[in-house]
């Protein structure tokens, strides 16, 4: 199963409608904050799909949780945008978030960089998209209690 994972939008619907477009076999959406006015503009260019998002810190005024859970595939996803743990600052707390809830995928956005860690101890991947307002997004591949990151961006050439 492959799945769509954007954060800071930040108003570019362009792009966030690009990376759904280009992502057309990824039916699950989840969005890390920082543009839930843009998200609700996803939702109706974008029914057949299934969002799953949370307040970012400028997701002043909306109804967005901080985190938010699913399974899929046998992994266990936490979803936050990172402002609350401080992700700028160091990623254990965003671990043992992750481990608290017996997660082993956590994602996270805020810092508008790209990055995969994983944490052989806790074997949890932390996984930032990047932010889709400069073009960045990532799409996870679930299996049965496996997971593949892919970065991308909206601007490269597909294959």
């Amino acid at each position: 199963m492959k799945v769509l994972v954007l954060s800071d939008s930040h108003g570019n619907t362009t792009n966030f409608s690009r990376a759904i477009e280009r992502e057309g076999e990824c039916k699950i959406v989840f969005f890390l904050g920082d543009g839930a006015n843009d998200l609700e503009k996803m939702k109706k260019e974008f029914p057949g799909r299934t969002f799953i998002a949370v307040r970012g810190n400028n997701d002043f005024s909306c109804d967005l949780d901080d985190f938010a859970y699913k399974h899929l595939e046998g992994n266990t996803i936490v979803a936050c945008h990172g402002h609350t743990v401080s992700v700028k600052r160091s990623l254990l707390p965003l671990l043992e978030k992750a481990e608290s809830v017996r997660a082993n995928v956590a994602l996270y956005g805020h810092t508008h960089r790209s990055d995969c860690f994983y944490d052989s101890y806790s074997k949890i991947f932390a996984v930032n998209p990047g932010a889709i307002y400069n073009g960045n997004y990532a799409v996870l591949i679930l299996e049965k209690e496996k997971v593949d990151v892919k970065f991308k961006n909206v601007y490269e050439v597909s294959e």
